[in-house]
């Protein structure tokens, strides 16, 4: 078949028409049908396929600004939390620097040595710098994390926690260290009494000659209980030379304290005391005028003032 001939038949009419198409015609046609039908077909599945992408980024634009909203209000959050730490901060400085005003107080009126930090400067080795980094997975870099902002406020603020934690950690020791240091200070009365003889230089009732005078004598009736003034050790229990019934109680810190003229000592040496506990009574054994107590305390050797640590005695 070389053509295709078509006949048209008008209605109503009394000649026909031919139409002769030529075979490579067709074979034209047929292709170019084929190719439009493809060409459709792609533009179509294309649009589908640019909508559905356009969805996607509509998707992801939300998300992105919902990232960037939740970014700004952990930035936000990462702040108050640095003001927190900042505080506790200033609070912990005032702390220490009050507690430290209090210990050089103590110092200067009683003689005993404000502490020494050595306790707590293995904690400045252990302080963990570059928090944030050192958290990071293995084979990210740092550079090109989207959020690096929030990686390196989160790193300061985790430095600032470890100063923070540090400082804390010295404050805690010193506190430590004064209730233990307050719990070996001799600041309560040994005897329900009245002071007949004060510290210093005075005439002595025995020789009439004026000398020192290495404590205070309380005066108390016969068996009046005498407790320790503060934490210790008995090192001394037994008679001593002129002062009769002797007790002596090593408190730490260089403090000594001594108790003499007593009718019963109540203690041994090597036992450990608290506050309040009574190691005697009053008497007068030794070299006395009538029942008192002979009440001393030492500071790294030296003779003080007993009434400097009383709080509760006039």
């Amino acid at each position: 078949m070389k053509r295709l001939t078509i006949l048209i038949i008008p209605e109503n009419a009394s000649q026909t028409k031919q139409l002769k198409i030529p075979k490579f015609a067709l074979r034209s046609l047929a292709v170019g049908s084929l190719f439009l039908t493809s060409l459709l077909g792609y533009l179509v599945f294309d649009y589908i396929e640019l909508r559905s992408i356009r969805t996607s980024y509509k998707k992801i634009l939300a998300e992105n600004q919902g990232l960037k909203g939740e970014a700004r209000l952990l930035m936000s959050n990462l702040d108050e939390v640095k003001n927190s730490l900042q505080r506790v901060q200033d609070y912990s400085e005032k702390l220490g620097d009050l507690t430290q005003l209090k210990v050089k107080k103590f110092s200067r009126k009683t003689g005993i040595g404000p502490l020494t930090p050595e306790e707590f400067r293995y904690a400045e080795k252990n302080m963990t710098e570059n928090t944030a980094q050192k958290n990071l997975p293995l084979g990210i870099d740092m550079d090109k994390l989207v959020f690096r902002s929030v990686f390196d406020r989160v790193q300061s603020i985790g430095n600032r926690a470890n100063r923070n934690a540090l400082e804390m950690q010295k404050l805690l020791s010193t506190l430590s260290q004064q209730r233990s240091l307050l719990s070996s200070i001799p600041s309560a009365t040994p005897v329900d009494g009245w002071i007949t003889s004060g510290f210093g230089p005075r005439i002595s009732p025995f020789t009439g000659q004026k000398t020192m005078h290495k404590g205070i004598d309380v005066a108390a009736p016969m068996g009046t209980p005498i407790y320790a003034p503060a934490d210790g050790v008995v090192i001394f229990s037994g008679a001593k030379a002129g002062f009769g019934n002797f007790i002596m109680i090593a408190h730490g810190y260089g403090v000594v304290s001594r108790f003499g003229h007593n009718a019963q000592n109540m203690v041994q040496p090597g036992q450990k005391v608290k506050r309040g506990d009574q190691i005697a009574t009053v008497g007068m054994t030794g070299r006395s005028t009538g029942p008192h107590l002979h009440y001393e305390i030492l500071v790294n050797g030296r003779y003080s003032d007993p009434k400097k640590f009383i709080l509760d005695i006039q």
